[in-house]
């Protein structure tokens, strides 16, 4: 009886943590590595259920960023939010908005950037 007492807060604590269930998808709590708008957008298989798109932003005069370009890659990994908090899905990206952007390793450090986006903010939707 005495070991079945010792026992038992670990297996409480083990369904607990095993119950959790967790957004691991959030908007980096750091500065976007772009800011800017988007200046083209194009799907890059469409006859894949899941959507993948490149998109070109570019810097706004006065918006100050850390890359004056870069062509993101965006994929069912990437997290894309409006500023409300509200998810957004690839398709409801469009030329014109105003978006911020953190990469994921490795960033391919050519004119204009190339990288993976692990999250998207659409600040004009």
């Amino acid at each position: 009886m005495r070991r079945l007492l010792n026992i038992l807060p670990v297996v409480i604590l083990m369904l607990l943590v095993a119950c959790q269930v967790q957004d691991s998808q959030q908007i980096p709590s750091t500065q976007p590595d772009v800011r800017g708008s988007i200046a083209s957008l194009k799907k890059t298989n469409s006859k894949k259920s899941v959507g993948v798109a490149e998109v070109l932003v570019e810097a706004v005069e006065g918006v100050e960023t850390s890359h004056a370009k870069a062509s993101l890659r965006i994929d069912d990994k990437t997290l894309i939010q409006a500023m409300d908090g509200s998810t957004l899905k690839l398709e409801q990206l469009r030329e014109g908005q105003i978006v911020e952007a953190w990469l994921e390793d490795p960033v391919m450090e050519s004119y204009p950037i190339q990288a993976h986006a692990s999250a998207v903010r659409v600040n004009y939707y």
